[in-house]
Protein backbone atom coordinates (compact mmCIF):
# COMPACT_ATOMS: atom_id res chain seq x y z
CA UNK A 1 0.00 0.00 0.00
CA UNK A 2 1.50 3.45 -0.85
CA UNK A 3 1.84 5.86 2.03
CA UNK A 4 0.84 9.24 1.95
CA UNK A 5 1.02 12.41 4.48
CA UNK A 6 -1.89 13.36 5.57
CA UNK A 7 -2.20 17.30 5.12
CA UNK A 8 -4.26 19.15 8.28
CA UNK A 9 -5.08 22.73 8.18
CA UNK A 10 -4.20 25.00 10.94
CA UNK A 11 -7.85 26.38 12.29
CA UNK A 12 -7.98 29.65 12.34
CA UNK A 13 -9.65 31.40 15.11
CA UNK A 14 -11.19 35.03 15.03
CA UNK A 15 -9.99 36.64 17.78
CA UNK A 16 -11.51 40.11 17.44
CA UNK A 17 -14.36 39.60 20.27
CA UNK A 18 -12.17 37.24 22.55
CA UNK A 19 -9.62 39.34 22.73
CA UNK A 20 -11.56 42.48 22.69
CA UNK A 21 -13.41 41.64 25.98
CA UNK A 22 -10.12 40.84 27.76
CA UNK A 23 -8.56 43.99 27.25
CA UNK A 24 -11.57 45.78 28.66
CA UNK A 25 -11.68 43.20 31.85
CA UNK A 26 -8.16 44.34 32.26
CA UNK A 27 -8.74 48.15 32.08
CA UNK A 28 -11.88 47.98 33.98
CA UNK A 29 -9.83 46.10 36.96
CA UNK A 30 -7.58 48.82 36.70
CA UNK A 31 -9.96 51.71 36.59
CA UNK A 32 -11.32 49.85 40.12
CA UNK A 33 -8.04 49.25 41.55
CA UNK A 34 -6.59 53.47 40.86
CA UNK A 35 -10.44 54.39 42.08
CA UNK A 36 -9.77 52.23 45.50
CA UNK A 37 -6.28 53.41 45.70
CA UNK A 38 -7.54 57.12 45.63
CA UNK A 39 -10.30 56.65 48.21
CA UNK A 40 -7.88 54.65 50.32
CA UNK A 41 -5.69 57.58 50.38
CA UNK A 42 -8.54 60.05 50.51
CA UNK A 43 -9.68 58.71 53.89
CA UNK A 44 -6.26 58.15 55.38
CA UNK A 45 -5.03 61.86 54.88
CA UNK A 46 -7.98 63.21 54.94
CA UNK A 47 -9.29 65.21 58.47
CA UNK A 48 -11.82 65.59 60.88
CA UNK A 49 -12.19 69.02 62.70
CA UNK A 50 -14.29 69.93 65.77
CA UNK A 51 -14.55 73.49 67.34
CA UNK A 52 -16.81 74.69 70.31
CA UNK A 53 -16.76 77.53 72.93
CA UNK A 54 -18.37 77.71 76.21
CA UNK A 55 -18.07 80.52 78.44
CA UNK A 56 -15.54 80.73 81.69
CA UNK A 57 -18.13 82.31 83.92
CA UNK A 58 -20.08 78.92 83.95
CA UNK A 59 -17.66 77.01 85.51
CA UNK A 60 -15.61 75.73 87.93
CA UNK A 61 -12.68 74.55 86.34
CA UNK A 62 -11.93 72.29 83.17
CA UNK A 63 -11.11 68.67 83.15
CA UNK A 64 -9.46 67.50 79.91
CA UNK A 65 -8.67 63.61 79.57
CA UNK A 66 -7.07 63.03 76.28
CA UNK A 67 -6.04 59.39 76.24
CA UNK A 68 -5.98 58.83 71.93
CA UNK A 69 -4.21 62.53 71.55
CA UNK A 70 -0.90 62.95 70.45
CA UNK A 71 -0.27 66.24 70.40
CA UNK A 72 -1.66 68.74 73.31
CA UNK A 73 -1.77 72.76 73.38
CA UNK A 74 -2.75 74.97 76.34
CA UNK A 75 -3.25 78.68 75.15
CA UNK A 76 -4.22 81.86 77.35
CA UNK A 77 -8.00 82.07 76.06
CA UNK A 78 -7.95 86.18 75.89
CA UNK A 79 -11.65 86.44 76.28
CA UNK A 80 -13.95 84.79 79.26
CA UNK A 81 -14.32 82.02 76.98
CA UNK A 82 -12.81 78.57 76.87
CA UNK A 83 -12.43 76.96 73.45
CA UNK A 84 -11.21 73.88 72.00
CA UNK A 85 -9.75 73.12 68.02
CA UNK A 86 -9.45 69.30 68.07
CA UNK A 87 -8.69 67.71 64.61
CA UNK A 88 -8.52 64.05 63.86
CA UNK A 89 -6.22 62.16 60.96
CA UNK A 90 -6.05 58.38 59.83
CA UNK A 91 -7.92 55.15 58.85
CA UNK A 92 -9.83 54.89 62.10
CA UNK A 93 -10.00 58.63 63.16
CA UNK A 94 -13.68 57.86 63.63
CA UNK A 95 -13.57 55.27 65.97
CA UNK A 96 -12.76 58.30 68.45
CA UNK A 97 -15.14 60.90 69.98
CA UNK A 98 -14.34 63.90 71.10
CA UNK A 99 -17.28 64.04 74.20
CA UNK A 100 -17.94 67.12 76.46
CA UNK A 101 -20.32 67.32 79.42
CA UNK A 102 -21.17 69.63 81.88
CA UNK A 103 -21.25 68.34 85.80
CA UNK A 104 -22.75 71.52 87.97
CA UNK A 105 -19.75 74.02 87.51
CA UNK A 106 -17.46 71.27 85.95
CA UNK A 107 -16.54 71.32 82.24
CA UNK A 108 -15.70 67.69 81.44
CA UNK A 109 -13.51 66.99 78.14
CA UNK A 110 -12.82 63.26 76.95
CA UNK A 111 -11.89 61.42 74.38
CA UNK A 112 -14.11 57.80 74.24
CA UNK A 113 -13.76 54.70 71.90
CA UNK A 114 -16.93 54.36 70.11
CA UNK A 115 -19.33 52.30 70.85
CA UNK A 116 -19.80 51.26 67.33
CA UNK A 117 -16.58 49.64 67.09
CA UNK A 118 -15.15 47.35 69.46
CA UNK A 119 -12.32 47.98 71.92
CA UNK A 120 -8.99 47.49 71.31
CA UNK A 121 -6.59 45.71 72.91
CA UNK A 122 -4.49 48.72 74.02
CA UNK A 123 -3.61 52.10 73.48
CA UNK A 124 -1.00 51.70 71.39
CA UNK A 125 -2.86 50.15 68.62
CA UNK A 126 -5.00 52.86 68.53
CA UNK A 127 -2.02 55.42 68.39
CA UNK A 128 -0.80 53.65 65.11
CA UNK A 129 -3.59 54.03 63.62
CA UNK A 130 -4.62 57.81 64.25
CA UNK A 131 -3.04 61.36 65.41
CA UNK A 132 -5.22 63.38 67.18
CA UNK A 133 -4.05 67.10 67.68
CA UNK A 134 -6.42 69.56 70.23
CA UNK A 135 -5.89 73.32 71.36
CA UNK A 136 -7.49 74.46 74.03
CA UNK A 137 -7.78 77.80 75.34
CA UNK A 138 -8.83 78.54 78.92
CA UNK A 139 -8.10 81.96 80.89
CA UNK A 140 -5.08 82.34 82.62
CA UNK A 141 -6.28 82.38 86.06
CA UNK A 142 -8.64 79.42 85.18
CA UNK A 143 -7.94 76.17 86.96
CA UNK A 144 -6.94 73.62 84.27
CA UNK A 145 -6.77 70.04 84.83
CA UNK A 146 -5.48 67.43 81.81
CA UNK A 147 -4.52 64.01 81.93
CA UNK A 148 -3.21 61.86 79.40
CA UNK A 149 -1.12 58.43 78.55
CA UNK A 150 1.27 59.03 75.74
CA UNK A 151 1.38 62.75 74.59
CA UNK A 152 3.45 66.03 73.67
CA UNK A 153 2.22 68.97 75.65
CA UNK A 154 2.88 72.48 75.48
CA UNK A 155 2.10 75.29 77.60
CA UNK A 156 1.94 78.50 76.38
CA UNK A 157 0.74 81.14 79.13
CA UNK A 158 2.10 81.45 82.57
CA UNK A 159 -1.12 79.54 84.27
CA UNK A 160 -1.53 80.01 87.70
CA UNK A 161 -3.65 76.64 88.26
CA UNK A 162 -2.20 73.85 86.23
CA UNK A 163 -2.40 70.13 86.86
CA UNK A 164 -0.90 67.82 84.75
CA UNK A 165 -0.64 63.87 84.78
CA UNK A 166 0.40 62.24 82.21
CA UNK A 167 2.40 58.46 81.77
CA UNK A 168 4.73 59.36 78.69
CA UNK A 169 5.88 61.64 76.13
CA UNK A 170 7.05 65.60 76.45
CA UNK A 171 5.92 68.69 78.61
CA UNK A 172 6.94 71.71 77.34
CA UNK A 173 6.66 74.45 79.94
CA UNK A 174 8.02 77.58 77.24
CA UNK A 175 9.64 79.35 79.92
CA UNK A 176 6.72 80.33 81.34
CA UNK A 177 6.17 81.58 84.91
CA UNK A 178 3.32 78.91 85.55
CA UNK A 179 1.84 77.18 89.00
CA UNK A 180 0.53 74.40 89.88
CA UNK A 181 1.63 70.47 89.94
CA UNK A 182 3.11 68.10 87.24
CA UNK A 183 3.04 64.07 88.11
CA UNK A 184 4.43 61.59 85.42
CA UNK A 185 5.88 58.45 84.62
CA UNK A 186 8.42 58.37 82.10
CA UNK A 187 7.46 61.83 80.14
CA UNK A 188 10.14 64.43 79.89
CA UNK A 189 10.00 68.08 81.46
CA UNK A 190 11.99 70.55 79.56
CA UNK A 191 11.88 74.81 79.54
CA UNK A 192 11.32 74.76 83.01
CA UNK A 193 11.51 78.39 84.20
CA UNK A 194 14.29 78.45 87.06
CA UNK A 195 13.05 81.48 88.40
CA UNK A 196 10.44 80.41 89.81
CA UNK A 197 9.68 78.14 93.32
CA UNK A 198 9.77 74.51 92.58
CA UNK A 199 9.85 71.35 94.12
CA UNK A 200 11.00 69.28 91.62
CA UNK A 201 12.21 65.30 91.89
CA UNK A 202 13.40 62.18 89.29
CA UNK A 203 13.72 58.91 91.21
CA UNK A 204 15.19 57.47 88.30
CA UNK A 205 15.64 60.39 86.07
CA UNK A 206 17.97 63.58 85.78
CA UNK A 207 17.16 67.09 86.86
CA UNK A 208 19.26 69.61 84.94
CA UNK A 209 20.10 73.36 86.07
CA UNK A 210 17.17 73.45 88.42
CA UNK A 211 17.06 74.12 92.41
CA UNK A 212 14.29 73.28 95.10
CA UNK A 213 12.38 75.96 97.22
CA UNK A 214 10.96 73.62 99.34
CA UNK A 215 8.91 76.82 100.84
CA UNK A 216 5.55 77.15 99.24
CA UNK A 217 6.63 76.20 95.94
CA UNK A 218 4.52 77.50 92.52
CA UNK A 219 5.11 74.29 90.63
CA UNK A 220 5.69 70.78 92.16
CA UNK A 221 7.11 68.46 89.74
CA UNK A 222 7.55 64.79 90.49
CA UNK A 223 8.41 61.97 87.84
CA UNK A 224 9.34 58.65 88.15
CA UNK A 225 11.66 57.71 85.83
CA UNK A 226 11.24 61.53 82.94
CA UNK A 227 13.95 63.85 83.07
CA UNK A 228 13.53 67.32 83.98
CA UNK A 229 15.43 70.07 82.66
CA UNK A 230 15.71 74.56 82.29
CA UNK A 231 16.75 73.68 78.28
CA UNK A 232 14.61 74.64 76.16
CA UNK A 233 14.81 71.23 73.70
CA UNK A 234 12.99 70.91 70.48
CA UNK A 235 9.67 69.39 70.78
Amino acid sequence: MQGYWKTYKKREINPSPTRYFKHRSQKNAKVICIAFLALLNLKLFSQNTYKKKWSSNDFDFVFLKLDYTSNITINESISNEIYVKYKQEGEFKENIILKSTVDNRELKIKEIISPMVKKYNDKLSVHKIIANTIEVGVPINFKTIITSGSSNIKIMSSFSDINIKIDEGKINLNQKKIKGKIKSISADIFCVNPLIKLLVSSKAGVVSGLYNNSYMPDLVIKTLRGNVSKECLIN
